[in-house]
């Protein structure tokens, strides 16, 4: 398969899953209402400058990216519209140089685009050579008078970045998005709302009757649910309400359960690294549950080990079996 299908492929799923994010939808607060303004006229105005919106975990950063991708596909249908992340641009720059390709080969799968929508910089930070390749990309985007907009969590060079990639902002406009906020409510859908009804009458009773086979049945059925419906950006207001179930067992852990402390604390890191997943520590890790189902377990810091575990549900159990054991012989997790 050619890079340019690789890209055409990647094009096409994110166009499906971010359909729904629009300007209607994100919820304007005083923290994001220049984001969202820049963002709006961005998407409007065929002569914008290059715009870069900064913001840490949950700010709103990639629902404005969206929003600027279905605004312009609908209303201005003939400009085409590459939206991707830099986890994306990344591997495929691997792909190509690997393969023995040029490395202008890279630059050319994107300079087919007249608006270039670039999620996440910041995952670029210690990476060098390759944000090199990045700042020739959007160096000749801003030249030809194309369009480009990029995400950030930092917006300064002490955190591994190139200045030219987060101070200059490419000599176009940027704003910071100072707050996190959940999504304005998404339509209605009745099959994810009887599904979370029932994982939620799930967690009640685990609050009432903590059993290890009900808590795995509970864990795969609420990490199935996000894996379905959520992702890491697609959180609605009333998948707060699942938060709020996952950090009742979360005290039931730590206070309540009669459960032996190897169990215990193997509960107690999972809840934690969904309740990480879905809500706050998306820099953490590489195989997140918005892409591949995968989740990633945050682990105590030791030298010569991993901080962290990414599982899939088919090991779930062997993971669980495997961490009680790791916790029972050692008094941590040490993977």
């Amino acid at each position: 398969m050619n890079s340019i299908k690789c890209i055409e492929e990647g094009i096409s799923c994110k166009k499906k899953k971010g359909s729904k994010f629009t300007f209607d939808s994100f919820e304007v607060t005083k923290s994001n209402s220049k984001a969202y303004e820049k963002a709006k006229q961005f998407a409007e105005d065929a002569d914008s400058k290059t715009l870069a919106l900064y913001g840490g975990t949950a700010a709103g950063k990639t629902h404005l990216l969206y929003a600027v991708k279905n605004s312009i596909e609908h209303n201005s249908p003939e400009v085409k519209v590459i939206l991707t992340t830099t986890e994306d641009m990344i591997s495929s720059l691997t792909s190509i140089i690997s393969s023995g390709g040029k490395i202008e080969q890279f630059r050319e799968q994107y300079m087919q685009a007249d608006v270039l929508l670039v999620d996440d910089i910041h995952n670029l930070g210690g990476k060098e050579r390759i944000q090199e390749e990045f700042i020739l990309l959007f160096k000749e985007f801003y030249e030809l008078g194309k369009r480009f907009m990029m995400t950030s969590s930092q917006k300064n060079a002490k955190y591994d970045l190139n200045d030219r990639l987060v101070i200059r902002g490419f000599c176009g406009e940027f704003a910071v998005i100072s707050k996190s906020y959940i999504h304005a409510q998404f339509p209605n859908d009745k099959d994810r709302a009887n599904r979370r009804d029932e994982i939620i009458e799930e967690g009640n009773r685990l609050v009432d009757n903590f059993e290890i086979d009900h808590f795995k049945a509970y864990y795969k059925n609420i990490w199935k649910y996000f894996i379905r419906y959520i992702g890491i950006f697609d959180i609605d207001r009333d998948d707060i309400r699942l938060i709020n179930s996952l950090n009742d067992i979360l005290n039931v852990l730590l206070y309540e359960t009669p459960l032996e402390e190897c169990e215990c604390q193997t509960c107690i890191l999972l809840t934690k690294g969904m309740l990480y997943t879905i809500s706050t520590y998306d820099c953490l890790y590489t195989g997140d549950i918005s892409r591949n189902g995968d989740l990633c377990i945050p682990l105590p810091h030791h030298a010569g080990c991993l901080d962290f575990a990414s599982i899939s549900i088919e090991i779930f159990d062997l993971w669980f079996n495997n961490a009680c054991e790791e916790y029972r012989e050692n008094g941590d997790f040490c993977f």
